[in-house]
């Protein structure tokens, strides 16, 4: 009877981790920012458009940059979408754990600037000279 009580109450251990699942469904390059309820930030990761992921607080081994630690609930969340060059596409708070999110469904403008064609040419230039030899000097003729 022990045996059978054990084995019941063993995938309940697993239901006290917090997670969220993440969407980019913006044309955009996002960033998720996952905050607690403090306004800590406890993880965040770089979403390609159409993109999706599940962050949980007992990961062990994810490509999600997280500072989760247990000393205390963190719910709700707050999650930040912010745009890979500059400014915020949308936010979402009161985000419950094993919500849905979808950076598209969070209030926000939705909208990113695309990085200055100038700034993109000075970005050229630089790569220009670091591959150019301009200022290599000639060699002297020896007779």
């Amino acid at each position: 009877m022990r045996k059978i009580l054990i084995f019941l109450l063993f995938p309940s251990f697993f239901l006290f981790a917090d997670g969220i699942k993440l969407f980019n469904d913006s044309p955009f390059e996002l960033t998720a920012i996952v905050q607690s309820a403090d306004g800590k930030v406890i993880a965040q990761k770089n979403f390609a458009p159409e993109e999706q992921s599940v962050w949980s607080t007992d990961q062990t081994s994810t490509e999600w940059i997280s500072n989760y630690d247990a000393t205390s609930s963190y719910t709700p969340y707050t999650v930040i979408w912010r745009c890979s060059y500059e400014g915020y596409y949308s936010v979402c708070s009161e985000v419950a754990a094993g919500a849905m999110v979808t950076a598209h469904s969070c209030p926000g403008s939705k909208y990113c600037k695309p990085k200055p064609k100038k700034d993109q040419k000075n970005d050229q230039d630089q790569n220009n000279k670091k591959t150019s030899c301009l200022s290599c000097k000639p060699k002297k003729n020896i007779k």
